[in-house]
């Protein structure tokens, strides 16, 4: 259930894309912008994405800071950074969650090739994740080969999170198609009771 995802097809995000283990490169970043105002759950059908609003007084509509407004990822020297702002500041730590919503996940997908859920449902590389759980924070890189667990240098201030992983933690693959995605959890960790209820908008994508 995750959406049509980033189609690297310039030739400045090719050349970003295709040099992780590249040290000389200098430091390049792509940024994707995201509608405010758009957070969503269930597939379409025909396009594989995130469709249908939630209603205005609902609590995950009400929580702005699961609502990306922009999305980034930058390489310098094997190092990567992902970031993500937000429509409103993040939760201080401590703070309750509310709704029934009981993990919050901002995070990046790396695929194979473009996900799409009806035509191309790939199974991921690795998952890069930022979570909060109503008490704290955590960060991590999951190798879906292994499903290794790894942990990852993050920052969240006011609005805008990052979060730094090597080319190394991820095999020096060749990074090409990455999905940034925000969800939320209303049954357990490891259940199938949550939603994703943002992603990036890419009509120019072509998918």
């Amino acid at each position: 259930m995750r959406r049509t995802m980033l189609a690297l097809v310039s030739a400045f995000v090719a050349s970003l894309m295709l040099v992780p283990s590249c040290v000389s490169a200098g430091p390049m970043t792509m940024v994707v912008e995201d509608a405010e105002g758009d957070l969503g759950f269930g597939v379409d059908p025909q396009t594989g994405g995130i469709m249908k609003l939630w209603a205005e007084n609902t609590p995950v509509a009400t929580a702005t800071y699961l609502d990306m407004v922009s999305t980034w990822l930058s390489l310098k020297k094997g190092v990567y950074t992902f970031g993500m702002e937000v429509a409103s500041a993040f939760p201080e730590e401590g703070t309750p969650l509310s709704g029934g919503m009981k993990l919050l996940e901002w995070a990046m997908w790396i695929d194979p090739s473009p996900y799409n859920y009806i035509v191309n449902p790939v199974a991921p590389l690795f998952l890069i994740a930022l979570r909060y759980d109503g008490s704290s924070y955590n960060a991590f890189i999951q190798d879906y080969s292994t499903m290794g667990v790894m942990p990852a240098e993050f920052s969240v201030d006011g609005s805008k999170l990052e979060l730094t992983f090597t080319s190394a933690q991820i095999g020096d693959i060749a990074l090409e198609w990455w999905s940034p995605l925000v969800r939320t959890w209303f049954g357990t960790l490891g259940s199938a009771g949550y939603w994703f209820v943002d992603a990036v908008n890419l009509p120019s994508a072509g998918i």
